[in-house]
């Protein structure tokens, strides 16, 4: 019979792995912020929309949509990334990667991801929150 410090035991064990592993690229290798821009890099290249979902932070809405969108428009251009900068403009939790990359062609592409942390993982923004509420462009008025 197992005793409940030994089921206690059992449950830390199985939560500690199950942290560990989403927290992980594919490989079982942590993913920083650099290794989730090159993922999304190489999911374009790939056409491969689970993959880019897999990027987006879980229950995002319209991921899969904004996924095949981007693989639409940019997918197969076989971009090599040059040089990926980030900031933490926002927090710890929010960062923007700057991508630099060059496609199959030699011509130069760039792009700015916003990715979010969450539970140690960092996910590209693909898609919307939900129960967010959709934001308008800032506007001016004038007097």
């Amino acid at each position: 019979m197992k005793t409940p410090l030994r089921i206690v035991r059992i449950a830390y064990a199985t939560a500690v792995a199950v942290l560990a592993l989403t927290a992980c690229d594919d490989q079982g290798k942590a993913r920083d912020e650099r290794d989730t821009a090159v993922a999304y890099v190489k999911a374009i290249n790939d056409r491969d929309v689970p993959a880019l979902v897999k990027l987006s932070p879980p229950g995002n809405e319209g991921a899969e949509q904004a996924a095949r969108e981007l693989v639409g428009t940019q997918g197969g251009r076989g971009l090599r990334v040059d040089d990926v900068r980030v900031g933490h403009e926002f927090g710890p939790d929010t960062a923007d990667a700057r991508l630099r990359a060059t496609d199959s062609e030699g011509r130069p592409f760039s792009e700015t991801l916003t990715l979010t942390r969450r539970g140690g993982t960092w996910y590209v923004a693909l898609g919307t929150t939900p129960g967010s509420t959709p934001k308008s462009p800032a506007q001016t008025s004038r007097p």
